[in-house]
């Protein structure tokens, strides 16, 4: 039977702290609001070089201030957060493996343990030997994600989703779609619930 309550679509990356704070906030928001929450995985650096952004940390003076911006909205989002030493990660495998997480029934599990480790741990899930670690504690087949992430079909639908999303007006992550609108950045939430009731 097909849901009628109305969507949210989620897109992003682990490599992107607003990332963390807008998973952490929205779900609530959404839940609250009657609708469906949707997770898209994109590789957030092929957005960039597709759409020629060059990303927030390009200007050092910008870099230093978008930090301190960062800690205020999970503040007032009361999410927790810390700025790691290894941000920005590397996060192909990671995002490969929301892909298996998918397949497995894992995916939010998946992702609160990744965003955690990253954000709230400030552990260095680029690493692999990292990322097994991270699966076997949070009680992931770890195995089956690493034998997955090197998948073919896994590699080529991060590569979809992520071309998908610029052909669909997408610059960067978190990025939202509601009622057919797209909206970027975890400070534009309200508007993207705000979207809901009028779409």
């Amino acid at each position: 039977m097909n849901d009628p309550r109305p969507t949210v679509e989620f897109v992003y990356d682990f490599v992107s702290i607003p990332c963390h704070i807008a998973w952490q906030a929205l779900r609530p928001m959404v839940e609250q609001a009657g609708a469906r929450l949707l997770v898209t995985p994109v590789l957030c650096g092929g957005i960039f070089k597709a759409t020629g952004n060059p990303g927030p940390l390009a200007v050092p003076a910008k870099r230093e201030w978008y930090q301190r911006d960062l800690q205020l909205w999970a503040r007032k989002r009361g999410v927790s957060m810390v700025i790691s030493p290894f941000v920005p990660v590397r996060s192909l495998h990671l995002m490969r493996g929301s892909f298996v997480a998918e397949h497995r029934g894992e995916q939010p599990r998946y992702m609160d343990a990744m965003f955690d480790a990253i954000y709230v741990q400030a552990l260095d899930a680029g690493r692999l030997d990292i990322y097994r670690e991270l699966l076997e504690r949070a009680g992931f087949d770890a195995d089956a994600y690493l034998e997955g992430i090197e998948r073919a079909d896994i590699k080529r639908r991060l590569i979809d989703e992520t071309n998908r999303a610029v052909a669909r007006g997408v610059f960067g992550v978190p990025s939202f779609f509601a009622a057919d609108e797209l909206f970027f950045g975890q400070d534009r939430l309200e508007f993207v619930i705000e979207a809901l009731a009028t779409g």
